[in-house]
């Protein structure tokens, strides 16, 4: 009977209790004692959230987390940067005189906009003249000398072989002697005097055409030696003449292509060097140079378009210049301007640029979580979460690029402190529009937070309309708190 009675005292005081959390709470959805999830009352009753009623814990009901969620593209992260830049001349030229010589006039001054073979400066060319001259008179003279050379060689050689044609038939008539001798005396018909003497004039006859052929021998190469000498002389003064010729030709200082004069640096009566500067000439096309950080330039190839600002006019251009090597801690650029319009030489604008940092899965950083060394997001699948790894693999801004997440992927963003993987959530605010029905009975929309009614003391308060990273009464999370990049 005791046993009874503290039982109807028990149950007496827990009716007591929910009717008192009923007026406190007006029906709020305050977190049950005991570990009853948010939006179970005291009595194990559901509570209403906008209206409808929602599932409780302690297995016969379960609550939806409210959360907001994105869908992953896969994609390039890009970022913007931008420097100054200055406009220069395509081609700039410091022309040199390629010939010594006294300045006789300056044909066009600084600023003049000149052709391509323009004569820019002139030098006294009187000398030079006489130098060209010259240089015919030599060419001529070794042309005679070369036909005297030929007549000589031409005129002795008939001589010189006559000689030979004559030595040989003496030759030929002492052996018939000789012969006749020898045949003589072995019959008795001679004597050996006469044999001897007939040999004497055969070796006689034999040594005259021998001396005869290296004549003609000699005078044969004699004469192809002296004729190809003369012919060198003869290339020599060609040489020579068409030396004589360019200096002429380079006393007029000419622009080696069409643009604007810079700068003059020579005036009549100045005495001018070999290889002394004259003049400079700048191209009529420009292009912009500029300077940027060896990690940027990694990462603009040649043909990357790039936009040139002044006074509020962008101007398109491309990389045409992208050395690697940085020059005092930068990398020198030059961009080609597809239409240069009114810019001139020397303006200062600022030129911008678009960086690839990295091509993966684009996550806000406000879904980014961390657990120990590992980066994750909460994916949504079929009404629940699961943790994915992922890896960051570059951050711009309030996005990162990643691996790990597949392209139209649902994520958390601003996930709820406590959420668990298999949680079971409501989306709104997925993409920028809410995926569960609008608000009724005067709620308030997504993003908005809902009143609170009364809490229980020692339990979060419920809140009946989704707040902007927090959700069942929850604060915010930090955007990619302790995330690891």
């Amino acid at each position: 009977m005791a046993t009874k009675h503290w039982k109807r005292l028990a149950y007496a005081a827990l009716g007591t209790a929910a009717l008192l959390l009923a007026a406190c709470g007006g029906g709020s959805s305050a977190a049950a004692p005991g570990g009853g999830a948010p939006g179970a009352s005291a009595g194990g009753a559901p509570a209403r959230q906008n209206g409808a009623p929602r599932p409780g814990a302690g297995g016969r009901f379960n609550t939806a987390v409210t959360v907001q969620a994105v869908t992953i593209h896969v994609g390039p992260l890009r970022t913007s940067n931008s420097t100054a830049g200055t406009i220069v001349a395509v081609t700039q030229s410091s022309v040199a005189s390629q010939v010594a010589g006294v300045v006789a006039a300056v044909v066009h001054q600084a600023g003049d906009w000149v052709r391509e073979g323009a004569n820019i400066v002139q030098l006294d060319d009187s000398q030079l003249k006489l130098a060209v001259q010259t240089a015919q008179s030599n060419l001529a003279i070794a042309r005679i000398n070369y036909e005297i050379g030929q007549d000589n060689a031409n005129q002795s050689a008939p001589k010189l072989a006559l000689q030979v044609q004559s030595a040989q038939s003496a030759v030929d008539s002492a052996q018939k002697a000789y012969d006749t001798q020898q045949a003589l005396f072995a019959v008795g018909g001679a004597t050996a005097g006469s044999v001897d003497n007939a040999r004497a004039q055969l070796q006689q006859a034999q040594a005259n055409l021998q001396a005869a052929q290296q004549a003609l021998d000699q005078n044969s190469k004699s004469g192809t030696q002296t004729l190809a000498q003369l012919k060198l002389a003869i290339d020599q003064a060609q040489n020579a003449l068409q030396m004589a010729q360019l200096n002429l030709q380079n006393a007029a200082i000419k622009a080696p292509f069409g643009g604007q004069i810079a700068a003059v640096n020579v005036n009549p009566g100045m005495y001018v060097g070999l290889n002394t500067a004259v003049f400079v000439l700048v191209s009529a096309e420009r292009e912009v140079a500029f300077n940027v950080s060896p990690s940027d330039a990694s990462t603009l190839p040649t043909g990357t378009a790039v936009t040139f600002s002044y006074q509020g006019k962008d101007y398109p251009a491309r990389i045409s210049q992208a050395p690697s090597a940085p020059i005092n801690g930068v990398v020198p650029m030059v961009a080609a301007l597809s239409k240069a319009g009114s810019l001139t030489y020397g303006t200062v604008g600022t030129v911008s640029y678009s960086l690839t940092l990295a091509s993966g899965a684009l996550i806000p950083i406000a879904a980014l979580q961390v657990n120990e060394d590992q980066n994750f997001v909460y994916a949504i699948n079929a009404g629940k979460v699961t943790v994915r790894p992922i890896t960051i693999l570059a951050e711009s801004g309030i996005t990162a690029a990643a691996s790990g997440v597949a392209e139209g992927t649902q994520i958390v963003v601003n996930p709820p402190p406590g959420l668990l993987e298999g949680s079971q959530v409501q989306v709104v605010g997925l993409d920028g529009a809410s995926a569960a029905p609008g608000p009724t009975n005067g709620a308030p929309g997504p993003g908005a937070p809902a009143a609170m009614k009364g809490p229980t003391p020692g339990a979060p308060a419920a809140m009946k309309g989704p707040s902007s990273g927090a959700a069942n009464g929850a604060p915010a999370a930090q955007p990619g708190a302790g995330r690891t990049p």
